[in-house]
């Protein structure tokens, strides 16, 4: 090429350049990153899609829909719906939208429309896999389980290779206690999706429900291995070193789990049940304090300072937190329990402490350890055969519950049945050393 065309080349080469820099929006290809991209470029490139006025019926309806998503990733739940809702009006039969604009009010804690949503995608498309996942999780959030698990077993059929779909049957089917379909459910997620850390970090929890820990950490450490930056699988294998009494081990992953998740609240409150089984109540209620703080309506954060307050013998603040507990979750009959047992060993409001263990076991009959505190409040009022009869239902359903062994015995004693008093107390000694020194500290003695 000589000097003068290499020129030529190069104007021509500059003004194509500079028409292109000026050539302006380009709609067909925000369409594709309004499709393609995530974010904030993904919204933005919706947006101008949009706004080009270039797009009509189902194909203005997709780009609705896709920002949609985008909005919903960022829980701005309120543009997702209004999004997806406009997707709608312009394709009425637009499943996907349906099913999505479901899933967003789900998140709202709707569940009706969530359900309402789910059930219309299902009318354009009665195969829609995804549409009966997403309604099974609505059904499931809602506490129907069996609707749910009804919902994920159809969405199995139409794709049985869909591995989220076991995965959530085996979260409705550990809800319903039953442990060994979870499991398997969980085991044939991860053989469709061997890099399913979710259903691994699932399988791990059935495992430790049924008190096989080893098995337990075992898939907490694949998720791990998967997802090095899932807190949630460090947490949750902490939780088993804790079962295992590895306070130690429990405590390294609750802090990784807080590393790589600093406003994880259930973290802290798993690292304060191990500082609190290591005796460093300090560091307990600290733990739980930051939980309350990154979450003032965590309900079982409150109730958990209240037994480390009760540890530290400072009962005020202890039935404090249980109040406050109740409050935020009356229906919880662990806290009911709690707060009867910290007034029980207060030696105070034992009439109220009493009314809390009955809504206690309102709320869920034949529970040994409410039995057993209902017990105590019985001894510390002197009413021995009401004390025994708790004692006695506590150790029907756990024979070798201590003080309920140890608090019947000093019933017994003081009702002049020597024989029956010693036994039980013999008893509780042989299953629990310390318990003699623990009903001491309460101020109850043979």
């Amino acid at each position: 090429m000589t000097v003068f065309g290499r020129m030529l080349f190069c104007a021509v080469l500059w003004a194509a350049l500079v028409q292109a820099a000026h050539a302006g929006p380009n709609p067909k290809a925000d369409s594709r990153t309004c499709s393609n991209a995530s974010g904030e470029v993904a919204i933005a490139a919706c947006n101008r899609a949009i706004q080009s006025r270039t797009f009509r019926g189902r194909n203005l309806a997709v780009l609705y829909q896709n920002r949609g998503v985008e909005w919903e990733a960022k829980r701005d739940y309120d543009r997702a719906i209004a999004d997806y809702t406009e997707a709608i009006k312009l394709d009425p039969k637009y499943a996907l939208a349906y099913t999505n604009r479901g899933g967003a009010w789900g998140r709202k804690g709707d569940y009706d429309r969530a359900i309402a949503d789910h059930t219309e995608a299902i009318k354009f498309n009665p195969k829609y896999a995804l549409a009966y996942t997403n309604r099974g999780s609505a059904w499931r959030d809602k506490g129907d389980l069996d609707r749910a698990i009804a919902d994920y077993t159809e969405a199995i059929k139409f794709n049985p290779k869909y591995a989220l779909a076991y995965d959530n049957r085996g979260r409705a089917r550990r809800a319903k206690g039953d442990l060994d379909r979870a499991i398997a459910d969980y085991t044939e997620a991860i053989r469709l999706d061997p890099k399913y850390a979710d259903a691994f970090i699932n399988r791990g929890n059935a495992w430790r429900a049924k008190g096989d820990l080893d098995r337990a950490i075992a898939d907490h450490t694949e998720a791990i291995r998967l997802d090095p930056k899932n807190a949630l699988a460090y947490t949750n294998r902490g939780a088993a070193w804790d079962d295992k009494r590895d306070y130690d081990r429990a405590i390294a992953d609750h802090t990784e789990a807080i590393r790589i998740s600093t406003k994880y609240a259930d973290a802290y409150i798993n690292r304060g049940v191990a500082w609190r089984a290591k005796g460093d109540l300090d560091r307990a209620i600290a733990d739980y304090t930051e939980a309350i703080r990154l979450d003032p309506k965590y309900a079982l954060a409150y109730n958990n300072r209240g037994d480390a307050w009760s540890d530290k013998r400072d009962y005020d603040r202890a039935i404090a937190d249980h109040t406050e507990a109740i409050r935020l979750d009356p229906k919880n009959a662990t806290f009911h329990n709690d707060r009867c047992w910290a007034r029980a060993i207060a030696n105070r409001d034992l009439q109220q402490a009493l009314a809390d263990c009955d809504q206690s076991l309102r709320l869920r009959p034949n529970h040994a350890n409410t039995l057993d505190s209902r017990g105590f409040v019985h001894l510390r009022l002197g009413r021995l055969d009401d004390a025994i009869a708790d004692y006695d239902a506590a150790l029907k359903l756990d024979p070798k519950m201590a003080d309920s062994l140890y608090g019947r015995g000093i019933a017994r004693l003081r009702k002049q049945d020597a024989g029956g008093g010693k036994a039980d107390i013999a008893a509780a000694i042989a299953a629990q050393s310390d318990i003699a020194d623990r009903f001491k500290r309460y101020g109850v003695t043979p």
